[in-house]
């Protein structure tokens, strides 16, 4: 693991350039002028904590991953209020609440997996296509 203000200057610059930004986008951003932007991309300038944390939002990834290359949080997806709801419900929970909307879940998918595979078979019986419209 490279920890070094060469390699999370390549980052932010490989980041930057993967999402289409240019300097200027990063100094609406974050404040960072384009001359420090380009001394930290280049490891000449360490960037204040506030500066890294503003440029790891605006370059959408975590400061872990601009710092290592790695992130214990890679590949979440964002969440919608809906699910943020729920998320913060279920953690409101004592554990066999919480246990309980598992299983509630479980049993749910199952039933979805289940009408799902009812419809396919329907389908293949009828040969038409879930698209297809009747009358």
């Amino acid at each position: 693991m490279d920890i070094s203000m060469t390699s999370i200057g390549e980052r932010i610059k490989n980041r930057r350039l993967e999402l289409g930004l240019t300097q200027t986008d990063i100094y609406q951003a974050c404040g960072i002028s384009s001359g420090a932007l380009s001394k930290i991309e280049n490891g000449n300038r360490t960037p204040s904590v506030l500066s890294f944390y503003e440029l790891s939002k605006a370059l959408k990834c975590s400061m872990d991953w601009l710092t290592t290359g790695f992130s214990s949080n890679e590949q979440i997806p964002e969440i919608c209020q809906k699910e943020e709801e729920l998320l913060e419900g279920f953690r409101k929970l004592g554990e066999e609440d919480q246990y309980e909307i598992m299983e509630i879940l479980a049993m749910k998918l199952r039933k979805v997996k289940r009408d799902g595979r009812k419809m396919e078979k329907l389908c293949n019986l009828t040969g038409e296509d879930d698209d297809t419209m009747i009358g």
